[in-house]
């Protein structure tokens, strides 16, 4: 990934009009949980936001990342 960050307003128009859509560009652990909560995407996408340089994933950022994403999820669902 390039790390720019997607305007995720666009993903939430799409969303909202009943298109399921993934989010990417830009994610990281410290926003996923604000992107999982205002878009509410079908799914995420993660490149660069959880290396530690190019090329190589760091697990704590992964985990980390996978965490916010599932408790972002869990808290979005209780709206329905």
């Amino acid at each position: 990934g390039t790390g720019v960050t997607f305007d995720w307003g666009i993903a939430e128009k799409l969303q909202n009009h009943g298109l399921p859509v993934i989010i990417a560009g830009g994610l990281k652990p410290s926003n996923i949980k604000d992107a999982v909560k205002s878009v509410q995407p079908w799914g995420v996408d993660v490149s660069s936001g959880v290396e530690e340089k190019p090329g190589k994933k760091d697990h704590n950022s992964v985990k980390s990342f996978v965490k916010g994403a599932r408790e972002a999820a869990v808290e979005a669902s209780k709206g329905f």
